[in-house]
């Protein structure tokens, strides 16, 4: 499975075409997924005030919108217009489970796919009405793509293959599937069309070049950064931790990696939950005890700890 790449999707319209057709159809158990023992025992931890930290002179929340906090539509608030600037969890992943568990102070390091964001204006909205939207516009492609999808499925039980549902949504279509005719609704705040903020004139005529609106799952594409004002949100929260508890991540990826050494190389005490190798135990950090490891399923030994807690 090859990822989107940004500058793929921010410079191709075909790529854009086949990355919103191919979530239309593979999105809606990722987004139907539901949290597991693991997320429900840390949202029990959180409200007992075991873990989190307060972060009141951390002036880039107001940085903060809807990416980072709470859920779109729902009862939870964006914590961006809270008075309470806490992050009890910080995660690299985009499900927003941690939120549907009901944990008010997760910061999504790398954004939310529940949310889509225009690339223009800036106008963000809630993904399922995108894709409602999407679905409205393609009904006779998505027919055709269901159809498609249905036989690559017998095709894979009849080789005994199992279909896995991909961390972003992003649905398997084959060969026969042509994106050429797949619609894409533009921006309603912005339209059609916007004026290129960074357009130059070639012609005495003096134009503006223009370009269509678009929008893109709210997330850090291959490719991209996370934006400045959430690492700092990160250091600072590592700063002000007297633990740092790090559960089911490798470190593989560099930005969750760099806030552990940190916390490492302030001499704050580390404790990883997660089966398998860290990237912390292979360049061999934290051997002045400030590591400790425990290889246990996730979910059941979280689950546990709250049990203990209660006892």
């Amino acid at each position: 499975h090859k990822p989107i790449i940004h500058h793929e999707f921010m410079n191709s319209e075909k790529q854009r075409q086949r990355y919103w057709a191919r979530s239309l159809v593979g999105y809606s158990p990722f987004a139907n997924a539901q949290p597991n023992l693991g997320h429900e025992a840390l949202a029990t931890l959180e409200e007992k005030g075991i873990i989190g930290v307060k972060l009141e002179e951390c002036n880039e929340f107001d940085l903060l919108g809807d990416s980072c906090f709470g859920k779109k539509g729902n009862d939870v608030e964006s914590r961006s217009t809270s008075t309470t600037r806490m992050i009890s969890i910080i995660t690299q992943n985009v499900d927003t489970l941690h939120s549907k568990a009901g944990i008010k102070h997760c910061l999504h390091l790398h954004g939310r796919g529940d949310l889509v964001r225009c690339m223009n204006c800036g106008h963000t909205r809630d993904r399922k009405e995108y894709h409602d939207r999407l679905m409205e516009w393609n009904r006779d492609w998505l027919e055709e793509a269901t159809s498609a999808v249905q036989d690559r499925q017998n095709e894979d039980d009849a080789k005994g293959k199992r279909t896995e549902l991909r961390p972003d949504g992003d649905a398997e279509l084959g060969n026969k599937v042509s994106y050429d005719e797949f619609i894409l609704p533009s921006c309603p705040r912005c339209g059609e069309y916007h004026h290129s903020q960074n357009s130059t004139s070639t012609t005495n005529d003096s134009h503006d070049q223009e370009q269509q609106s678009f929008f893109k799952t709210d997330v850090v594409f291959f490719g991209d950064s996370v934006p400045k004002h959430r690492f700092d949100i990160s250091y600072a929260a590592i700063d002000a931790a007297d633990g740092v508890l790090c559960i089911g991540s490798s470190l593989a990826v560099h930005s969750a990696f760099r806030l552990v050494k940190r916390a490492i190389e302030r001499g704050t005490p580390v404790a990883i939950l997660n089966v398998g190798e860290t990237r912390v135990e292979k360049e061999g950090l934290g051997d002045d005890g400030l590591v400790t490891k425990l290889e246990s399923p996730i979910g059941k030994t979280l689950a546990e700890v709250v049990n203990m807690l209660d006892d």
